[in-house]
């Protein structure tokens, strides 16, 4: 989309750095240009649009701040269904204009789903989180040793989430000579609408402020890739405004891939599949009780070799009916909300070792368990 707004953004922000700094720095420009209003391209094609439109005539902060209106009011707009005709007459946009903030949106993360109504075309954002059931081939060698990180729970913009220790956790990675980190669900902490409290317990609030936050702190390793499905936590990001969080965090990290909603299963060789999973459910007395139940409600043929369960805070580590089951611990110190509810929340990462046969067999399982005990008041700045 090379709207006049987009163009006028544009020079604002490139005007801005070249004040600065005294030089066009585009990565510099991308990079406000996605934090600030939204629009996401690389450097080279912000360089390439400025040399093509340089001598239009902007009005640079009056561009900015009508692209944020409109962009607020169309995701307000989107709450209930709404024909393409009625959101042109309420924005005051060309339907080119529209479509392509439409576009913009679902880029940056929007589920805006279209539909038809008394034969007119009508878009909404969606509020449900549907499970996927996706799957991905990260093969390895079978004569190798397989090396992966797991880790699940960072719950990034909690005021408990350990930032710290999260870091030294790649730190750790990347001196292990791992490639790629498992995350089992709830990056972000969301925003409980119907939690008495959760509020109190954040540090950036809604979808924009929680996504930044992401980009911005969670780990960067070079050769390490994130890959990661969400949770219950992220999922309110759907229900308060039809964000998904997963997509948005890939569209601005090329290290950090997006499996799905609370599933995904990843085939390790052509033989060997590790399921990641967030349930919704509560905790248990017991920290094996939930995941037997589930592994008990699994026929022959649904079963994988390994399971990563996220979402209950708690170390473990089993084999039961021939499945090798890790439930992960967190990045979340215990919250008020936690300990009211007498919860414990384990604090750590885990290094995953396996070594197969070409026949599919586990031969060696060895996850190590990297536990922290004193948790971290960390300093997050609003």
């Amino acid at each position: 989309m090379h709207s006049n707004a987009e163009f006028k953004a544009l020079a604002a922000v490139r005007n801005e750095i070249v004040a600065e700094t005294g030089r066009n720095d585009w990565s510099e420009v991308s990079k406000r240009m996605y934090h600030r209003y939204g629009f996401l391209k690389s450097p080279e094609a912000w360089r390439s649009l400025w040399k093509r439109k340089k001598d239009f005539a902007p009005t640079p902060v009056s561009a900015a701040v009508e692209f944020t209106d409109h962009r607020a009011k169309v995701i307000d707009d989107l709450q209930k269904e709404r024909t393409i005709e009625e959101l042109i007459e309420r924005l005051k946009l060309s339907k080119n204009e529209l479509l392509g903030l439409i576009e913009q949106l679902r880029i940056d993360g929007y589920d805006i789903r279209r539909s038809s109504k008394n034969g007119q075309v009508c878009y909404y954002t969606s509020k449900t989180a549907d499970t996927t059931y996706e799957e991905f081939e990260h093969y390895h060698e079978v004569d190798q040793t397989i090396k992966v990180g797991l880790v699940s729970d960072t719950h990034t913009s909690s005021k408990y989430w350990q930032r710290t220790y999260l870091q030294m956790a790649y730190d750790d990675f990347e001196a292990e000579g791992i490639r790629t980190v498992y995350h089992a669900g709830d990056i972000s902490d969301g925003m409980y609408s119907n939690r008495a409290g959760n509020i109190y317990e954040l540090y950036r609030f809604g979808y924009d402020e929680q996504l930044d936050e992401i980009v911005n702190e969670y780990p960067m390793r070079p050769g390490i890739k994130t890959c990661f499905i969400t949770g219950n936590h992220d999922a309110t990001h759907m229900m308060n405004g039809g964000a998904n969080i997963g997509k948005g965090i890939e569209a601005a990290r090329p290290d950090m891939v997006y499996l799905g909603h609370e599933y995904a299963k990843i085939w390790l060789t052509d033989k060997v599949d590790l399921d990641l999973i967030h349930p919704r459910d509560g905790t248990a007395y017991a920290y094996s009780y939930k995941t037997q139940k589930r592994i008990d409600a699994m026929s022959g043929g649904q079963k994988p070799k390994i399971m990563v369960t996220g979402h209950y805070h708690k170390n473990f580590f089993m084999q039961y009916r021939n499945i090798w089951t890790i439930g992960m611990p967190s990045f979340q110190a215990q919250s008020p909300f936690m300990r009211g509810m007498g919860l414990v929340s384990d604090v750590g990462y885990i290094i995953l070792e396996i070594k197969v046969n070409k026949n599919g067999d586990l031969i060696e399982v060895t996850p190590r368990y990297k536990p922290f005990y004193v948790m971290k008041q960390e300093v997050y700045n609003r």
